[in-house]
């Protein structure tokens, strides 16, 4: 007998961001959401870690993320933007081998470009495997 696939959301919310609408428009999608939010004090490469660590957990789990967002707190420098492709690759891959899903790269206005950037690189690296990797288009944002 098959199991039926429960599918969950993922907000991944930097310190900082704007991050509240997410959950509630992903809840009206899909009631499962996972919330990973970055705790005082906690550097994003250490966030980018506990995202990574998430996935693993999902993964040997139930859900399936089936839509994911990270977002941006308005950091635009390098170890910001290591961290951040750490966090995209471990749900981009968690969903490659689910059978693919849709990650949002949502930012603030003067992180947008950094955000719009990690998109272009990191879909090229998952094309063919059904995973869509975008990002928000600031006009669309979810208030």
């Amino acid at each position: 007998m098959n199991t039926p696939i429960t599918y969950a959301s993922m907000v991944v919310a930097e310190r900082g961001s704007d991050w509240a609408g997410w959950v509630e428009r992903f809840r009206e999608e899909c009631p499962s959401v996972v919330l990973v939010v970055q705790q005082p004090g906690e550097s994003l490469a250490e966030l980018s870690v506990r995202v990574r660590d998430r996935a693993e957990e999902i993964e040997a789990g139930d859900p399936q993320v089936s839509t994911a967002v990270i977002v941006g707190g308005g950091r635009t420098d390098a170890d910001a933007l290591a961290a951040r492709s750490l966090s995209i690759r471990a749900i981009a891959s968690l969903m490659a081998r689910s059978g693919g899903g849709r990650l949002l790269l949502d930012a603030k206005a003067e992180d947008r470009y950094s955000m719009m950037a990690l998109a272009s690189t990191v879909s090229d690296m998952v094309g063919g495997t059904g995973v869509r990797i975008s990002p928000v288009n600031a006009l669309k944002r979810v208030a």
